[in-house]
């Protein structure tokens, strides 16, 4: 992923011609002509960005190849235990990274080592008077142990530290924002492409889809099956089985398949000792090894942010407000809204609303409305644009289960290149600006509008939201984007310096200071989105890719057609099910798949959540038919009669005016009529036939299998 930025004497593209920066007063810039006459033009900075004919230096001479290829990356080919040590690298070469910034004169890198690396400056020294080579045998120094003898036992020397830095460089140089597939182990590379390797595929033992760790193997392919089950069912649990009881289970199951020759136990013992540790720990030692692993790095909103977007405060919380259905105006409930500040400006940087609960993926969605340009301005007929855009350095976040997951952790710190931090347990006082936006946001409109609940009980008195909400889901983004933009950006904050009173007048002087952040072009927003995807690892059959009873093809996949142990890295996206993206074997690629059962234009934009209620419909249609994929015309059906069991519920359970709102289906207090309804609709008698008749020829295709 290739993050832009645009400083003083930077060349880029507008209209076709070369134009180099001249200088840069946020909101605007001024650019300069590099042939020609000469000119100088002034622009605002967020119009020049989204221009189409605007590139920066580093892509103007970038193709976008228009096939089927929708992203590539290294780093997802790796097992998980290439791409830890990946990271561990990375870690162990960042401040010298950092600290090459600041021999640049970066502010930002300048603090940015002032905060997490400042350790490793002597008593009264300063930065200006460290060396590289000097934090170069610091750094070897912390990440090596010594032994009684006084020699190194293992760690850094300062030749691997450099041979790292070196790679490092060299992957950049040939790879924007790709410096890191520099530092992947070579090591065991020489067998991975033999004919006889093959790969282990270890899941969690509760959650089947979510892959723990892939091994290279070069043992029988008969005994990978049983190994698996071994390692999954018995060895990864709370048991705490031992290698040599391990070894017992896989002889005896061989056995009983009638497998004459178990495989030797000293494969199998090396085999236990590739798993990682920290996997082995965690499904072994239960709650005990958060002790272990668990990050107990901190931060703080009261450190003092030097710089805009230097610390960016992420948290949700349930809107004090009813909304309704734009249709039925039947009331719906109170949403949920996610919000990002800037600490430094206290300009707001992202907002996600929606009904669904807080999760990994209502976390991605507001960081990638974070980083994106807002282009909120047209849209909704606004005096100001969104200015706030961009890569934060540190990402500060609450203790919940969604910002703890490894997915939202990566995302932070590899793919967009920032510090992830976490306030301690049960003190909101650590995430006092983020706490104190949701306040102003109750207190100067929420709890002004039609349908508000208040803050209490006691301050509601006798009015009832549920008969005064007025205001639809959309209605409530556009009010609190015209607040946020508008109002609150623009207004007096009494968290900010008496000279710069304002968000946006305290946003800008920092933007004078150090420059705009690193932001993604809108021609790459596309590949940013599917690298933020959720990840899981599927195979490649006749049939297809199955996942969650949809059937993904594509007919140029047909190579990878084999066993069902033999699995790919699949992203997917649970708002979009029409599509897929498959990461071939040997490939940095992924590869996007369109849905075949049913449709990709049946499925067109539709979520999930709608698809499994549709599936529950199908169900309830036809016992028989459970567990199996609803053909093409019963989608339709069914998308008919889930309407109509929601309008029969609708007046008396707000928990299914939710559901409906969640899966995007107008809602109509009276008989609802079917969109496109089939000139001849089927009896229940018939769909049943139908159901029965396809069940029988899945379940003959299955016996020739």
């Amino acid at each position: 992923m290739t993050f832009n930025e645009l400083k003083l004497n930077a060349e880029l593209m507008y209209f076709g011609r070369k134009y180099t920066v001249l200088s840069i007063s946020p909101p605007n810039v001024v650019i300069k002509r590099i042939e020609g006459d000469g000119e100088s033009v002034e622009i605002n900075f967020v119009e020049l960005v989204n221009n189409p004919s605007f590139k920066a230096g580093k892509t103007m001479l970038k193709e976008i190849e228009k096939d089927n290829t929708k992203f590539m990356s290294l780093m997802d080919t790796l097992a998980e235990e290439q791409r830890h040590k990946v990271s561990e690298r990375l870690k162990m070469i960042r401040p010298i990274l950092v600290f090459e910034r600041v021999k640049q004169h970066d502010i930002r890198a300048m603090y940015e080592f002032m905060m997490y690396h400042r350790d490793y400056l002597s008593d009264g020294q300063t930065l200006n008077e460290l060396t590289q080579e000097e934090l170069i045998h610091k750094v070897s120094q912390r990440f090596s142990t010594v032994g009684e003898d006084g020699e190194r036992k293992k760690g850094a020397s300062v030749r691997t530290i450099k041979r790292l830095l070196s790679a490092y460089r060299r992957a950049e140089s040939e790879a924007e924002m790709r410096g890191e597939e520099g530092l992947i182990s070579r090591a065991g590379i020489g067998y991975v492409s033999r004919s006889d390797n093959k790969q282990l595929v270890i899941c969690h033992p509760k959650k089947p889809d979510e892959v723990l760790q892939v091994l290279d193997v070069r043992i029988d392919g008969k005994y990978i099956p049983i190994v698996k089950e071994v390692i999954e069912k018995e060895y990864l649990t709370l048991k705490r089985m031992s290698n040599e009881a391990f070894y017992e289970s896989v002889s005896v199951r061989c056995t009983r398949q009638g497998i004459e020759e178990p495989p030797k136990r000293i494969t199998m013992l090396k085999l236990l000792n590739r798993i990682d540790p920290q996997i082995k720990v965690r499904m072994r030692d239960g709650n005990k090894a958060a002790k272990k692993y668990d990050d107990l790095k901190r931060g703080f909103s009261n450190e003092e942010a030097q710089y805009p977007l230097h610390i960016v405060e992420i948290d949700h919380t349930e809107l004090d407000l009813d909304v309704i259905d734009g249709t039925s105006g039947l009331t719906l409930g109170r949403p949920w809204i996610t919000l990002g500040i800037d600490v430094y400006s206290r300009m707001v940087w992202c907002m996600y609303v929606s009904f669904e609960p807080p999760s990994a993926n209502v976390v991605r969605k507001a960081i990638q409305q974070g980083v994106f340009f807002k282009r909120v301005k047209e849209k909704y007929n606004l005096f100001n644009e969104w200015e706030v855009f961009g890569i934060p350095t540190v990402i500060l976040l609450d203790n919940g289960k969604d910002f703890r997951s490894v997915a939202v952790r990566r995302i932070i710190n590899e793919t967009l290149r920032s510090n992830v931090r976490y306030r301690p347990r049960r003190t909101p006082e650590y995430g006092a600006a983020i706490e104190r936006l949701f306040g102003t946001l109750n207190s100067k409109l929420i709890h002004r509008l039609d349908g508000t609940r208040k803050s209490s009980v006691a301050d509601l008195g006798e009015y009832n939201p549920e008969e005064e909400a007025v205001f639809t889901l959309e209605d409530i983004r556009e009010l609190l984007t015209m607040y946020i933009v508008d109002l609150y950006h623009m207004s007096p904050h009494k968290g900010l310096p008496l000279n710069a009173d304002r968000p946006i007048t305290r946003f800008v002087d920092g933007l004078n200071k150090v420059g705009y952040p690193d932001f993604i072009s809108p021609e790459d927003e596309e590949q940013y989105e599917i690298e933020l995807l959720p990840t899981v690892m599927k195979p490649y059959t006749r049939d297809g890719i199955r996942l969650d009873n949809r059937l993904y093809k594509l007919d140029k996949l047909a190579h990878l057609i084999g066993p069902r142990s033999t699995k790919y890295k699949v992203k997917y996206d649970i708002d979009d099910i029409s599509r897929i993206y498959l990461q071939p074997p040997n490939s940095t690629e992924y590869i996007e798949v369109p849905a075949v059962l049913p449709a990709a234009e049946e499925l067109k934009g539709m979520n999930a959540y709608t698809y499994k209620l549709i599936r529950d419909i199908s169900k309830e249609e036809a016992k028989e038919k459970a567990n199996k994929i609803p053909g093409t015309k019963m989608v339709r059906h069914a998308k008919v009669k889930l309407q109509q069991r929601v309008q029969e519920k609708i007046k008396a359970r707000r928990k299914t005016r939710q559901m409906a709102q969640r899966a995007n289906m107008e809602i109509t207090v009276g008989q609802p009529q079917p969109v496109n309804p089939p000139k001849h609709t089927p009896s229940l008698e018939q769909l049943a036939d139908v159901v029965k008749s396809a069940n029988k020829r899945r379940k003959d295709g299955a016996d020739e299998l």
